[in-house]
């Protein structure tokens, strides 16, 4: 049985984000932080003071680029990613078990939202004003995702 139309269609839209942000934008930041990986893609964690330097490294544009361009490309793509898993494990679970963890996958969209609001903290408040506990924060949310 093959995979339903909507699921390639959903998949397709997801890539577009996921290679925007994976070729073009989280690339221009990390060169600006002179090649210190995005704070979202730091999947094993970071602390206070990787977090502080990466923002004084980026600076003013690279902040303003990462609040404007990155993050909100990080707003579209975990509801598509989401719709992707659970079209994938509706498909691959029929009945109830897929819908049970299809649902569950959802909860990936949440966590991803949570993090992307605690790492725009971090870079409204800059180098200086972010606190250990902001930085905290949005590695919790890095880490869980």
């Amino acid at each position: 049985m093959a995979m339903p139309r909507l699921f390639w269609v959903v998949f397709a839209a997801m890539l577009v984000p996921w290679l925007i942000m994976n070729l073009r934008t989280a690339p221009r930041i990390e060169e600006l932080a002179g090649g210190a990986r995005v704070l979202e893609m730091r999947l094993t964690g970071y602390s206070f003071d990787d977090a502080r330097g990466f923002v004084a490294a980026i600076g003013d544009e690279g902040a303003r680029f990462y609040l404007d361009v990155q993050l909100w490309l990080d707003m579209a793509f975990p509801p598509l990613l989401g719709a992707v898993l659970f079209l994938g494990y509706r498909w691959l679970f029929p009945g109830l078990p897929g819908r049970i963890i299809g649902t569950v996958s959802l909860g990936s969209i949440v966590v991803d939202y949570l993090e992307n609001v605690a790492v725009a903290a971090i870079l409204r408040a800059g180098a200086d004003g972010m606190t250990p506990q902001m930085a905290a924060t949005a590695n919790f949310w890095t880490t869980t995702k």
